[in-house]
């Protein structure tokens, strides 16, 4: 990361030099030292988005490859202008090589952005997050450069600015929302550097508009730097490491830097407010782009909250189920055994049934834990599939297993549930190809009334499942455990 700043730091040094330098050249030495400066840049940018397009597949290599090519249009846009200034003519091929470069280059970044499947919901909440960014930069745009420049440039000029700023602000808009996510990637530099670049361009090509409306130089407001800071930022992104897989939005860590696409959004509604307090009002149409792109916001931020929902939901079943089985796990089981006893009325039966495996450590070392693994998530389903509504089976490790038996009608009740898992578990279970028979003993323990503690009953349906092994195994031994006091 250290080496990431460093490189940004120097890239800006050059564009501060270069910005110095071009007041004391003539107008027309300035150009073309420029252009013979950023044909260079872009020909070493083109080198390295092709090796970048041999080095990937599928998207990231249609991206890497329409990046080439802006950066290719670009060396050629660079130097028709020169020749321009040298035959003093006024062609338009320059800029259509220009429009072309804008084009390629945001497609390439929406193209990386989305190399990795996002599901449906991160595809929405992208889609939302680019288009309130688009709406707080147009409305910025509209409001301080393209209005005025408008105003004062030839009739002809705006369709051709439109053609080219129009892509470039949705590009610097998904620019910054990959950013948001790809700063927090120390792996993502060639991305972080490209969604950099093109909202560096995006910024000069504006502040070009702004200098031509107000008949300054070409270079002023800091255009000549941001064209190069443009370039080089681009050269370094196709000599960056390429990490072996673009961010998962799933892996995107919130923090800090998930709040960098609502700055622009921010700034609308700050201008907006500047602009009623000067003017007294705002321009319709963009009051009602200011209005769609707050109804995003809170469209973005009810998704945010509805995932924040299901994330909680997921880490709260992480934290109760067992992951190989889906079953409770041991500390669920015990609050919910707590909850049931210590709700218990005085003449409602409650039994606990403890469930071992027989041979499983056998089936484990000869099979394979694989197969080991299969045979429990097997024996869970036959657990479920034997107990009533209302019974709560958990695993407490290993191969035991718990089942929780609230409001029995007779305390015989709590065998017969065990006799009809018996039966169950001789129904062969699927594992590699063949089939294999679990095999258990069963202990249970019925108690009636209320108890502090489910421990004890816990306790009893232990030492019958003691009984049960020492009885041969295969067999159900039940405790009536009566009133445990904890």
């Amino acid at each position: 990361m250290r080496g990431f700043r460093v490189r940004l730091a120097a890239v800006i040094v050059a564009g501060v030099l270069l910005q110095l330098l071009l007041p004391l050249l003539g107008a027309r030495t300035g150009v073309v030292l420029d252009n013979l400066v950023l044909a260079l840049i872009a020909l070493v940018t083109t080198v390295g988005h092709v090796r970048q397009t041999r080095q990937t597949r599928g998207r990231r290599r249609i991206a890497w490859g329409l990046a080439a090519a802006a950066a290719g249009l670009w060396v050629l846009s660079s130097l028709v202008d020169t020749a321009d200034v040298f035959l003093v003519s006024e062609t338009l091929v320059d800029e259509w090589l220009a429009v072309g470069a804008a084009l390629c280059a945001p497609a390439a970044l929406m193209l990386l952005g989305s190399a990795e499947r996002l599901g449906r919901e991160n595809s929405l909440r992208r889609l939302i997050d680019v288009a309130t960014v688009t709406g707080a930069l147009f409305f910025l745009a509209w409001e301080f450069v393209l209005a005025p420049a408008y105003a004062s440039l030839p009739a002809e000029a705006g369709p051709l600015i439109t053609l080219v700023l129009l892509p470039e602000l949705i590009g610097a808009a998904y620019a910054l929302v990959l950013l948001s996510r790809s700063l927090s990637h120390s792996g993502d530099q060639a991305l972080s550097l490209l969604a950099l670049s093109l909202m560096t361009f995006a910024a000069t090509m504006l502040l070009a508009v702004h200098n031509d409306g107000a008949g300054l130089p070409w270079y002023a407001t800091g255009v000549g730097a941001g064209y190069l800071v443009a370039g080089l930022l681009a050269a370094l992104a196709s000599h960056a490491p390429l990490p072996p897989q673009t961010f998962s939005e799933e892996n995107h860590a919130e923090g800090r830097w998930a709040l960098l696409p609502y700055v622009p959004v921010g700034l609308a509604f700050a201008a907006s407010a500047w602009s009623y307090t000067s003017n007294g009002n705002v321009a319709p149409a963009l009051f009602w782009l200011l209005l769609a792109t707050a109804a995003l916001v809170l469209v973005r931020q009810f998704l945010s909250l509805r995932t924040n929902q299901l994330l909680t939901r997921k880490l709260e079943y992480q934290a109760t189920h067992d992951v190989l089985t889906g079953l409770v796990n041991r500390a669920a089981f015990q609050q919910r055994a707590a909850a049931v006893l210590g709700t218990a009325c005085p003449q409602a039966l409650t039994g606990v049934m403890l469930i071992d495996l027989d041979g499983f450590k056998a089936i484990n070392d000869t099979l394979g834990h694989a197969a080991g693994d299969a045979l429990l998530a097997g024996v869970a389903g036959h657990l479920r599939s034997s107990v009533r509504d209302g019974d709560t089976v958990a695993r407490l490790g290993g191969d035991e297993f718990v089942i929780l038996l609230p409001g029995l009608e007779r305390a015989s009740q709590a065998e017969e549930i065990g006799e009809r898992i018996m039966r169950r578990l001789a129904e062969p279970i699927p594992i590699d190809g063949g089939a294999v028979v679990a095999r258990a003993s069963i202990g249970a323990s019925v108690m009636t009334g209320p108890a502090p503690d489910p421990a004890p009953l816990v306790k009893q349906a232990d030492l019958a499942l003691y009984q049960a092994k020492d009885a041969g195994k295969g067999v159900v031994r039940c405790h009536w455990a009566g009133q445990l006091v904890g």
